[in-house]
């Protein structure tokens, strides 16, 4: 399991950046541990975070964990330990990221940071749904457009 990537899986990339996504299928299981490109507790973090959001999807690309829309649009995604992408368009505030990687996606995805250093846990968690929310309405709007 690669739990800090230097680089960003490209499957993962190609993935987010595509127009085109099936809609998705439920809430996919935790994939094994030897699986993940992710650390089991930022797997965890973005299940906590998104599940209470509409009827968010999830699937995991490339042992990434993706929530989706229903629809199919991707809304945010993780890997590493603490690589976190949401498809907000908002500023990221209090939760920038101290080491942001060059993902090269959409200036609407926006990198934040899952752990909230320098904010209050019960804060972090509510800051990083209201980002969630926010792809999920824009996702929602796209739909119906």
């Amino acid at each position: 399991m690669n739990h800090e990537p230097t680089r960003l899986e490209p499957a993962l990339l190609e993935w987010l950046a595509r127009a085109d996504h099936e809609p998705g299928r439920g809430w996919a299981p935790d994939l094994p541990i030897g699986e993940l490109r992710c650390h089991p507790d930022l797997v965890a973090r973005l299940a906590e975070i998104a599940r209470p959001i509409g009827h968010a999807r999830r699937r995991f690309v490339a042992g990434c964990p993706v929530i989706q829309h229903p629809k199919g649009r991707p809304i945010a995604a993780a890997a590493g330990t603490s690589w976190l992408v949401v498809r907000s368009a908002l500023s990221p505030g209090g939760l920038r990221s101290a080491r942001p990687l060059d993902a090269q996606l959409d200036p609407d995805w926006v990198e934040l940071d899952p752990w909230g250093v320098e904010v209050a846990f019960a804060r972090t968690i509510d800051l990083l749904r209201g980002h969630v929310a926010r792809a999920y309405e824009r996702a929602e709007a796209e739909a119906e457009a």
